[in-house]
Order: structure tokens, then C-alpha cells, then sequence
């Protein structure tokens, strides 16, 4: 900027310094009165025709022009995309590193089929304003539109790390752009934070796999999971039957007083915990009618305490109110175990264990049931054949109703020492 310094040691000098000064504001005034109308007009715009009002007024404004390249663009015709083009043009000799207009050029030029004019202007856009996400994203659609896929996917995985708001759908277009042989796992960024919100739209969408590759990223970052997230996902597993992963992340995540020995698969199965939890791979009891089950410190097999289920329902009761997930290898036998103890529990079906695949009603092996009053507590097993496709059994207390008349059912019976443990061979 230069410095006119005015001598005004004299009467006419002095004069002459004030009607410069008055000139210079009534230029200044008259350029911001029509900066300031132009404004006016192009808030009320509502149509090509007012902005070009409005930049009659104000043509050295690069956002006037940015907006009514935008209207003509959007109407498609070939002498309005030309226009825009113009607009844009003449934005961008005002303000050359203006990457929203360079990325709108390149749309333009894309659409008037300019392929390289196009693909330096996308190239452009994204070297003068590299961070910004609004930006990455229309640059990831139009090179998308383009079948620039690499382009395409570069700026997905961006928007994937910094915009929250349009997280899900930069991933869900980056997945499709990926070739058959590439991991889904080659869009995951190194941020705890990220790969968070990308397993919360898993688990919500129920994608297992996604939810699992996610999970093996995740799981050795911090902070943790939260709890609840860590439970949904464990929730959707245990669904699916996926019953490896499930353990990994129940055993992360339990307590560890319940946890079996090592070629145990039963979770808590001495009942030592101070309460059963109720999910996950603990036992899960519901609620049945004319059946009290509790934990029982008085009596043990072994440690401090059992499960007691104490009954006082009619012979027609038919209970299966206690039971166990528990991940297994498919094809593989194993053998159920358990000690039982009975008082009083008369009846001709008494109380046994069973394993079913956890996705169907199929029995695949079952103990002999207990009833009246045993001699102290008395071991029950049966030999489990897990079929190929299973990989999630449940263990359940069954007692079935009774196959003739008979009273009504009372007593009680105590179950201790449950386990589920792999065969030679």
C-alpha cells in the first residue's frame, strides 16, 4: 500500500487535501452501499437472474459467483453449465486457490465430457484445501462418478476418519470400491475412536464379519470398549452362533472368579460366583412357575456352594428355565458332567442335563434324570457328538412333564460341578 503525504501549510493545500479526502469516502461509500445491496439481493435471490443482479453490483465477490455457477449447474441445460463455468472462471481469477471452486469446476468440466481438464481441476480442488472434509467427500463422489476408484477410495477413507456425520456412508461406498481379494480391514484407520463408531454400525447392523474385523483391530487399543457396546456385540455373536469370537471377547470382559479350568468349556459350572449374571456365557435362568432357583450356600460338592432348584408345581411342569451357551469345535465329542443331589423330588421324570445345538431344538446328549432322595450327591455324564456346522452348544436343566398321573411335584434337587470337556482324539 502507498503513503500520499499532502503538504498543508497553506490555505488552498488544505482545501485541496479535503476535497481528495471526500472524494476518496465517496468512493469508498459508493462501493460498500453496492457491496452492501448486492448482499441483499443475493439473500433474497431466488433464481440465476438475481444473482447476476447482485454481481453486477459486487463482480469482485468469488462467493456470488460461486453460488450462481451452482444454480446454473443444477439446471442442466448445455448453455447453463457453460455459464457456471464461466462463473467459476471468473471466481477463481479473484481468488485462485479456492478448492470449492476448483472442485465445482471439475464437476463442470466432468459434465461437459473435458476428462483432463477435469481431472486437473479435481486435482486442483484437493491440493488447495486438503483438509476439508465437505471437500473430500464431493471429491470422492464426483471421482466415483468418474470410475476413478482409487481417487475415490483415497478420499472415502478420509471422510471415514474426520466427518462423524457421514461416516457410515463414506465406509458403506469404500467397501463396494474394493476389489474381491481386499480386506475389509485395508479401510480401517489407526484410531481408537474410529474403529469404535465402525463397530457400533456394525453390531447395529448386524454385520458379523464386519463386526469381527473390527473387534481384532480394536481390542488391543485404549480406552476400552464401554461395557454396553463390548455386550451388544457379544449379544450378536452369541445370535449368529460364532461361539470362538464370543469366548475371546466374554473372556475379556468377565469376571475372572468364573472362569473353568483349561479343558473345561463351562462357565461358573461350581456355582462360586455370588450371583449367576444372567448373560453371555453364564447361566441364564427365566422365570417358571412352581420352580425356585437360587444359589445355595449350605450345600456343595465341592467349594462353598450349588445351584438348588426347589419345586412345588403340578406333575405337568415342563422346565427348562436353566441354562448355558458354550462354544465348542464342530465335529468333536465331549463329555457332560455334573453331581447331583435329590430330596424328596418324587416323580417318574426326574431332572437331567442336556446339550442342544444352540440354533435348533436337537438334543445331542443327555444325562439320566435324578429324582426321590439320593445317598449324598451322585455323579450324572453323557457323551455329546457335536454335528460339522456347530460351533455353539447350550447346556439346559431339563426336567419334562410327567408321562402318566401322579401327584403333585415338591422337593428339591442341588446340581454342582457342571463341566463339558473334550474327548481323546
Amino acid at each position: 500500500m502507498r503513503t500520499l503525504l499532502v503538504r498543508l501549510d497553506s490555505r488552498p493545500r488544505r482545501a485541496a487535501a479535503l476535497v481528495l479526502l471526500l472524494g476518496l469516502l465517496a468512493v469508498v461509500g459508493a462501493r460498500v452501499i453496492r457491496q452492501a445491496a448486492a448482499s441483499v439481493i443475493a439473500a433474497l435471490a431466488s433464481g440465476p437472474a438475481d444473482l447476476e443482479r447482485a454481481i453486477a453490483l459486487d463482480p469482485g465477490n468469488p462467493d456470488l459467483r460461486l453460488r450462481a455457477a451452482d444454480m446454473y449447474a443444477n439446471a442442466f441445460g448445455e448453455a447453463d453449465v457453460s455459464r457456471a463455468r464461466a462463473h467459476l472462471e471468473a471466481a477463481l481469477l479473484e481468488r485462485p486457490t479456492h478448492g470449492a471452486a476448483w472442485l465445482r469446476l471439475a464437476a463442470v468440466e466432468d459434465h461437459l465430457g473435458r476428462a483432463e481438464a477435469a481431472e486437473a481441476a479435481l486435482g486442483r480442488a484437493l491440493a488447495y484445501d486438503p483438509h476439508s472434509v465437505s471437500l473430500r467427500w464431493e471429491a470422492a463422489l464426483l471421482a466415483l462418478r468418474r470410475g476413478d476408484s482409487p481417487l475415490a477410495l483415497e478420499n472415502f477413507r478420509y471422510v471415514l476418519t474426520y466427518d462423524p456425520s457421514r461416516r457410515d456412508a463414506a465406509f458403506q461406498l469404500a467397501r463396494s470400491l474394493l476389489a474381491p481379494d481386499e480386506p475389509v480391514s485395508s479401510l480401517f484407520p489407526d484410531d481408537a475412536d474410529v474403529l469404535r463408531a465402525i463397530l457400533e454400525m456394525a453390531v447395529r447392523d448386524g454385520d458379523v464379519d464386519l463386526s469381527k474385523a473390527v473387534w481384532e483391530r480394536r481390542v488391543a487399543m485404549n480406552p476400552p470398549l464401554a461395557p454396553e457396546l463390548q455386550r451388544r456385540f457379544l449379544d450378536l455373536l452369541l445370535e449368529q452362533g460364532e461361539g470362538r469370537t464370543a469366548r475371546r471377547l466374554w473372556a475379556a470382559m468377565a469376571p475372572v472368579t468364573g472362569r473353568p479350568e483349561a479343558s473345561d468349556l463351562v462357565w461358573n459350572g461350581g456355582f462360586e460366583q455370588g450371583q449367576l449374571l444372567g448373560w453371555g456365557f453364564d447361566w441364564q435362568v427365566r422365570r417358571v412357575w412352581g420352580v425356585e432357583v437360587r444359589i445355595d450356600g449350605s450345600q456343595a460338592a465341592s467349594g462353598r456352594q450349588s445351584l438348588r432348584l426347589a419345586f412345588n408345581a403340578f406333575p405337568t411342569l415342563d422346565f427348562d428355565g436353566v441354562s448355558q451357551l458354550v462354544p465348542v469345535e464342530e465335529g468333536r465329542s465331549y463329555r457332560l458332567s455334573a453331581l447331583v443331589r435329590a430330596q424328596d423330588f418324587v416323580t417318574r421324570s426326574g431332572l437331567k442335563l442336556q446339550v442342544l445345538a444352540h440354533d435348533r431344538d436337537e438334543v445331542l446328549g443327555e444325562t439320566a434324570p435324578v429324582s426321590g432322595t439320593t445317598e449324598g450327591w451322585v455323579p450324572l455324564d453323557a457323551e455329546v457328538e457335536v454335528p460339522p456346522d456347530v460351533t455353539l452348544v447350550r447346556i439346559r436343566l431339563r426336567r419334562e412333564r410327567a408321562p402318566g398321573p401322579e401327584g403333585n411335584l415338591g422337593g428339591k434337587v442341588w446340581v454342582d460341578d457342571v463341566s463339558l470337556t473334550p474327548l481323546a482324539g
